[in-house]
């Protein structure tokens, strides 16, 4: 017992002395500076302070910075990746360009060279093509189309007819001049009616024979009394009519105006205006040419009946 009494007095003791200790401190009157110094001196200097017992602010400004850092790095490596790729891809780009510039440039070359030579090939075969319309009408330049024979006459009559025909417009050539090697009806176009007869082919047997014959039924302008219905042309190729036939706007005027033209060959307009002869060689010098003179107006009349039947008029011509 006495010893417990005596344990309780102790602590009691002991804690008077410890908040007796803290009341004193609190009322002691403030200490000179030198003796607060020498207790700063003497005391012994307190240890730095751990992470852990940081203040908030400044861990989360640590975390902070060292977070930015990291995605800086993160960013930056990205960047650099993606730098390379671009530049890689603008490698391989720079290079398919130049493959495609200098591929251009070969087909472009080869283009220019192949277009020269197909020019130089359409002009041969221009060329060629009025060559073999040359040769094709010279081969049919005895013969004499006759249109308009009835298809009463038959084709054993035909020789007589023609023959006929041929003195009725060359009444001074004798009759054994007038000789026909061979003649026959040709196929008639699918466009026209049955009731227009076909046509009627002869080949005289001499070439001047021929060429009276056509020039005399061109110069009487009218149909002959004995034949009122047969009109006589000259047998020319497809080609030599094709082209002839684009000149149509201008033999119109030249008719209109009983300005005499003849062909020449290869297809040309051969003309005579003021003891002055012209040769045209194109449709478009021939316009130009009656533009010039003041010639070029329209003519309706003309212009329907060579419209409609293009293919007779430019053999008449």
């Amino acid at each position: 017992m006495a010893t417990s009494k005596t344990k309780k007095a102790t602590s009691k003791a002991e804690k008077m002395n410890f908040f007796g200790h803290k009341s004193s401190s609190a009322a002691d009157p403030p200490r000179a500076a030198g003796q607060e110094g020498a207790d700063e001196v003497a005391s012994s200097p307190s240890p730095a302070p751990s992470e852990d017992s940081l203040p908030v602010d400044c861990l989360t400004r640590s975390h902070f910075e060292l977070a930015m850092e990291t995605m800086a790095e993160k960013l930056i490596a990205t960047w650099k990746t993606t730098a390379d790729q671009i530049k890689r891809e603008v490698r391989d780009l720079s290079a398919r360009t130049a493959t495609m510039e200098r591929r251009h440039q070969e087909i472009e070359t080869v283009q220019t060279a192949t277009s020269e030579k197909l020019q130089a090939i359409q002009h041969k075969l221009t060329a060629m093509e009025e060559r073999m319309a040359d040769h094709e009408d010279r081969a049919r330049r005895n013969n004499l189309r006759l249109r308009g024979v009835p298809e009463t006459v038959l084709p054993d009559d035909l020789q007589a007819y023609a023959r006929g025909l041929m003195r009725a417009y060359a009444p001074d050539i004798p009759a054994d001049m007038l000789l026909v090697d061979r003649i026959h009806r040709v196929s008639k176009p699918k466009n026209l009616p049955d009731s227009i007869p076909r046509d009627v082919l002869l080949r005289a047997h001499y070439f001047h024979i021929k060429e009276l014959v056509l020039r005399s039924h061109r110069n009487r302008g009218d149909p002959h009394d004995d034949f009122p219905s047969v009109r006589i042309m000259a047998d020319l190729s497809p080609a030599t009519l094709r082209r002839r036939r684009d000149y149509s706007q201008t033999t119109t005027v030249l008719r209109s105006h009983g300005i005499r033209y003849r062909w020449g060959f290869p297809t040309k307009l051969i003309l005579t205006k003021g003891g002055k002869t012209s040769i045209i060689s194109s449709p478009e010098e021939g316009l130009q040419l009656i533009e010039k003179w003041g010639l070029l107006k329209e003519q309706p009349g003309e212009q329907r009946h060579d419209k409609r039947r293009p293919g007779r008029n430019a053999a008449m011509d």
